[in-house]
């Protein structure tokens, strides 16, 4: 029986908090007990030309081993291979490639695994959100690949920055204490589509019992190392499609799975806003030597996270979203009935609340960036040239030299999903668009944020002030015309009084699967086109007599916000304008 007793419960709790006030050093994150590698490790790669040309030429589909050897330093020893191949899926598609090298043996700088997954993380400019996210997971001390950064040199050229993300494997599950012999798959329904008999992008919610030989297909349809008990994950899938979400479903569950384990899984997913999740980036795990023992998930793949997803069927965009909602994806039914099951879900809302709370704060956050940004920021900045470059364009598709602004949209959006999430558990009232806040009398440099009934952030307000406390409601409305943002903001303060750095959030977003699609942008650019540049934005007050004053605007169009310094007191007005664009000049 997976049952975890309040008495364990107790002590993970404990052990977080204790985790969290001893180890936060001056630069106001965790010390690093993650076991991961905080430097960057120079790793480089031989290849005949000839199979180099041949590896960047063949179609992305081919999983071909290609011979050459590895250094850790331009004159050291030459490290054997199995083989060199291209790694991922619609990541292969992109222009930095990732790579799967295998070696003949195991290796010390690999955490002792004969197998390297260095992912090229193009999608994500600060190439720090697989590490950031797979930490977490490795704070709450549940299992999850280790990652190490590495510079890749081929053939003598430097290729970039890399994340090598530990294998799910036999040695991942004995460095976390688990048994290597026991059965671990994974859900690769979405890679089998052609099947007729699949057809849905997950194994959990497909009637196996109906096949005629059910171990044989799950082994056909399912990745898997070792020898799997086929048996029992037959079990596991049969059970979540015919147990209907609630009671049933909820004693079912504590029997199967590590719930502790299921639910820091689940919570961490949500914190990070990673919809991607719930169709082949995890792993379970069973020790089917222990009657006792439950079912375990072991994530995997976390580049799209922190706020960037795909917008129109691509990844590679500086599109903005925080506002996925609590819910499953790929019709993963085990995510689904779990989340439909009151009792349940009131564990796992909970889970999420304490560890916003009291883990994973805006100073964790600060301090990890912090120390990534320490790490690797100036590699960021490497531009292509005679020995940067040749067989890829840069370390990542965006703006070269605007990291503050990238790592900034990453802490933004924690903010801003913290709030999301807290509206998510606990709904608000009122219209959309809407939000007041009461302001108490002394709040000293505190934030507050105008979060309206659909968890979304109209503004941030970063107290500097108080002369006179009360209420302050904002409202969000359309303009006759669009000067840069086709909004208007009004805050209405009655008799209260106060001073600080106000920020305004806009909506940029276009087609998308998995956040409110809206643009209040002039064009559909991400950040600037040929035309118009979010750059350029400006706050403008308007006044009692409506006449509009240019505020001195801070810009972060990565994140969808404009902030200025201001005083609100009684009606105030404002706008994003772009003060080159006709419409602005219609308004003045």
């Amino acid at each position: 029986m997976a049952v975890r007793p309040a008495a364990r419960l107790m002590a993970g709790i404990l052990f977080v908090i204790f985790a969290v006030a001893s180890t936060i050093p001056a630069v106001a994150g965790y010390e690093d007990t993650t076991g991961r590698d905080s430097g960057v490790q120079d790793l480089y790669l031989f290849m005949d030309e000839e199979d180099l040309l041949d590896l960047y030429t063949r179609g992305d589909e081919s999983d071909e081993r290609l011979g050459g050897y590895v250094r850790l330093s331009p004159d050291g020893e030459d490290i054997e291979l199995e083989g060199v191949r291209f790694r991922g899926t619609s990541s292969r598609e992109l222009p930095k490639k990732s790579f799967n090298i295998l070696f003949a043996g195991p290796q010390e700088f690999l955490f002792g695994s004969s197998t390297m997954n260095l992912k090229a993380t193009y999608t994500d400019p600060t190439m720090m959100r697989e590490r950031l996210a797979m930490d977490l997971f490795r704070v709450l001390d549940q299992p999850a690949p280790r990652t190490k950064y590495f510079d890749l040199y081929i053939n003598g050229i430097y290729e970039g920055l890399y994340v090598h993300a530990e294998r799910v494997d036999g040695d991942l599950l004995a460095s976390n204490g688990l048994n290597p012999a026991g059965t671990l798959v994974a859900d690769d329904f979405r890679n089998h589509y052609y099947l007729p008999e699949v057809n849905r992008p997950s194994v959990f919610g497909f009637p196996i019992d109906k096949q005629d030989d059910p171990e044989a297909f799950l082994e056909a349809t399912m990745d898997s190392r070792g020898d799997p008990d086929w048996e029992a994950v037959r079990d596991l899938v049969s059970w979540v499609y015919r147990t209907p979400a609630g009671p049933e479903f909820e004693e079912g569950f504590i029997q199967r799975f590590d719930e502790e384990n299921f639910i820091d899984w689940l919570a961490i997913h949500y914190l990070i806003g990673d919809v991607d999740s719930f169709g082949d980036d995890y792993w379970l795990y069973l020790d089917t030597a222990n009657p006792d023992a439950g079912w375990i998930v072991i994530p995997w793949d976390k580049d799209l996270t922190f706020g960037t997803h795909t917008r129109r069927g691509t990844t590679v965009n500086d599109y903005f979203g925080y506002e996925s909602p609590i819910a499953t994806g790929w019709e993963n039914d085990l995510v689904a009935k779990f989340l439909q099951t009151p009792e349940l879900r009131e564990r796992l809302e909970a889970r999420i609340l304490f560890l916003m709370d009291d883990v994973f704060t805006e100073d964790y956050y600060a301090g990890q960036v912090a120390l990534h940004e320490e790490t690797i920021g100036e590699r960021l900045n490497i531009t292509p040239g005679e020995d940067a470059f040749v067989l890829h364009p840069q370390n990542h598709h965006g703006d070269i030299g605007y990291l503050v602004y990238h790592t900034e949209a990453i802490q933004d959006f924690v903010r801003l999903r913290h709030q999301f999430l807290r509206r998510a558990i606990v709904p608000g009232t009122g219209d959309y668009y809407t939000a007041s806040v009461e302001l108490p009398a002394d709040p000293e440099e505190s934030t507050v944020y105008f979060t309206d009934p659909g968890g979304w952030v109209i503004a941030s307000l970063e107290v500097v002030n108080v002369t006179e406390p009360g209420t302050i409601t904002a409202t969000v409305g359309r303009t006759p015309f669009n000067p840069g943002i086709d909004r208007h903001w009004q805050f209405d303060a009655g008799d209260a009084d106060v001073r600080g750095k106000l920020t305004l959030y806009y909506r940029n977003d276009v087609e998308s699967c998995c956040f409110p699609v809206g643009n209040w942008f002039v064009s559909d650019a991400a950040v600037r086109d040929a035309g118009y540049s979010q750059w350029d934005l400006r706050i403008v007050r308007q006044d009692g007599t409506g006449r509009p004053v240019m505020l001195e605007t801070y810009v972060n169009p990565y994140s969808n916000k404009a902030s200025a310094d201001v005083s609100l007191n009684g009606t105030t007005g404002f706008m994003l304008v772009l003060p080159e664009t006709p419409s602005w000049a219609r308004v003045q």
